[in-house]
């Protein structure tokens, strides 16, 4: 085929626009593959210890499995912006850091960062004040004091009275109180006043009371001696106010009071006269009385719920009046009130 001058001059052209276009191709290919380790290096660098998300060489291979772009075809400028978009989005990946890794100034990573332990509570969780509420058991013992005893029968009129001895009786209860906020006393926050409120129930058992009574009818000459005796089963419901003083070392000197009521039980009571013989035919009667008490005591607290506690009462019975059948068919009262020292010691623990 015999080509025209101008038909000749045209394809000359274009297979030289051909041989440019794919020499700035080549070139594009070899600055990318050269560039492509600085860059990863480069991103190591501002990310240590993450690993590359994609090998320095793929973008190469990428580059040089690329067909070639044919005679025939029109030039375009879509293979260079191709390959610059790849080059730089290499090294971004490569930058990202892997999922979990931690944040950057952080050598942990960020599942140990997530989980944190409990804190250990402080000295003053631990040996402070303890606010709110707390329930706490008991026993201990009370010793009775000397009371004064009287007898009452009529007719004819007789009367009789004494002191008897109370014996040691078992004690053993539970409370139930609240503390209030508590109220610093110095600066430093070392020493508190706390008040609080409780409930209290405890059991006293088996007070023996005996003692001997001097008395005969009204309006006859002379007087006998009457032997009385009784055993005291009591149940005491009181409701105290307290003070409490918090120091630094968990020590707590409290001191309060209460009142409340008492039911007491009595069994096995006797009323022996001159001749010995016991002028009392029931010997069992149950009452209530009010009961009131005073009280000091030392808490321990040896850690943020559970406190150690001693404790002294004085506990005070108002005067009970029991009503026993005689022999003789009538009836005696026998009244008398009742004093106790109790010490006892306990748990609590603090909500």
């Amino acid at each position: 085929m015999i080509l025209e001058p101008g038909e000749v001059e045209l394809a000359k052209r274009v297979r030289q626009k051909n041989s440019w276009r794919n020499r700035h191709w080549a070139l594009a290919t070899c600055i990318l593959w050269l560039s492509t380790p600085i860059l990863a290096q480069a991103a190591e660098s501002a990310a240590p210890g993450t690993e590359q998300a994609t090998p320095p060489s793929t973008a190469a291979d990428s580059a040089e499995n690329a067909p070639a772009p044919s005679e025939q075809t029109a030039p375009a400028a879509t293979p260079e912006p191709a390959a610059a978009a790849s080059a730089s989005a290499e090294p971004a990946t490569a930058s990202s850091a892997p999922e979990g890794s931690a944040p950057t100034g952080s050598n942990e990573p960020v599942a140990e960062q997530g989980v944190k332990e409990a804190p250990a509570p402080s000295a003053q969780e631990a040996l402070g004040p303890k606010t709110g509420l707390y329930f706490g058991i008991f026993g201990g013992a009370a010793f009775g004091m000397s009371n004064g005893v009287g007898a009452l029968d009529s007719p004819p009129l007789f009367s009789a009275g004494g002191r008897a001895a109370v014996g040691t009786a078992a004690v053993g209860g539970i409370e139930v109180g609240y503390n209030f906020r508590s109220i610093a006393l110095d600066s430093a926050k070392q020493y508190w006043l706390q008040p609080a409120a409780q409930f209290e129930a405890f059991y006293l058992g088996q007070a023996t009371e005996s003692g001997s009574l001097t008395g005969g009818v009204v309006g006859t000459p002379g007087l006998s001696a009457y032997q009385f005796g009784s055993n005291l089963n009591m149940g005491v419901f009181l409701v105290d106010g307290v003070a409490k003083f918090v120091t630094p070392i968990g020590l707590v000197p409290y001191i309060g009071g209460g009142v409340g009521g008492v039911y007491l039980a009595s069994s096995g009571t006797s009323f022996v006269g001159p001749s010995g013989a016991d002028l009392l035919t029931t010997g069992s009667y149950a009452q209530g009385a009010f009961a009131g008490q005073g009280l000091v005591g030392l808490q321990y607290n040896i850690g943020k719920h559970w406190s150690l506690f001693a404790e002294y009462k004085i506990l005070y019975i108002k005067e009970t009046q029991f009503s026993y059948l005689m022999t003789s068919g009538n009836t005696m009262l026998i009244k008398y009130p009742d004093y106790f020292n109790i010490a006892i010691a306990g748990l609590r623990f603090n909500f």
